[in-house]
């Protein structure tokens, strides 16, 4: 009796170890979907006042999305994503005569096509656990801005802006079919995303640290979940 029960225990071990067991399949050829969320840092004109007035912490937001995508072979793939943000910026503070911290929010609707490279698709060895680098192009559609009272600056609700982007993912396969990721993404758009397009004026060299870089900036960190058809 004791025998048997010791061998029950055994095999039942080793069922939940082998359930339990990444799985290291391909993934040539194949379609997947997935959904993604996490926070955001925003980087656009006159992000220092937020420091500046004791509030650093308002440039993290939320953002989610959701993710599909077709693997050619190992290595390459493509993807597309669908995201919404809540933002925070910032008008104009060093170029106004009363100074003063004029902070608005606003949302935004983001599509972006990536090429994706899988770095561990370049060995001929299969795992469970991928690397992977990827670059892409999108549009953003910004709406809702909130009043920030700025005495002369004005805000274009709704906006749209071309970007572009870098980004990491980090993806560990728990079943054949699922798996959970770890996404790192840096995204550019053009100047108006924000719905604040400042002029040459506002640009002068005399206010040092004023935003005149040409783009609005986003840094991304995302947990995801994707499923494999």
């Amino acid at each position: 009796m004791k025998k048997l029960i010791c061998t029950g225990i055994v095999l039942a071990t080793s069922a939940l170890a082998l359930v339990a067991q990444p799985h290291q399949h391909s993934h040539e050829g194949r379609f997947y979907a997935g959904v993604q969320q996490g926070p955001m840092l925003n980087i656009y004109e006159n992000y220092f006042s937020y420091v500046d007035n004791h509030k650093p912490l308002d440039l993290i937001t939320f953002q989610a999305g959701l993710v599909g995508g077709y693997d050619f072979n190992e290595m390459f793939g493509v993807r597309i994503t669908a995201g919404y943000a809540k933002n925070a910026g910032a008008c104009n503070t060093y170029n106004t005569s009363a100074g003063g911290f004029y902070p608005y929010t606003f949302s935004s609707l983001n599509l972006f096509a990536d090429a994706v490279l899988d770095l561990h698709g370049m060995s001929d060895r299969l795992s469970f656990f991928r690397m992977k680098l990827y670059g892409g192009l999108g549009m953003g559609h910004s709406f809702n801005m909130t009043d920030p009272q700025h005495p002369w600056q004005k805000l274009t609700d709704p906006s749209n802006a071309f970007g572009f982007r870098l980004g990491g993912i980090a993806e560990y396969n728990i079943f054949d079919n699922f798996a959970m990721y770890l996404d790192i993404c840096g995204e550019a758009y053009f100047d108006e995303y924000n719905g604040l397009l400042p002029s040459l004026q506002d640009q002068t060299d005399v206010y040092e640290g004023y935003g005149g870089f040409p783009f609005d900036l986003r840094g991304l960190v995302s947990l995801g979940f994707l499923y494999r058809f």
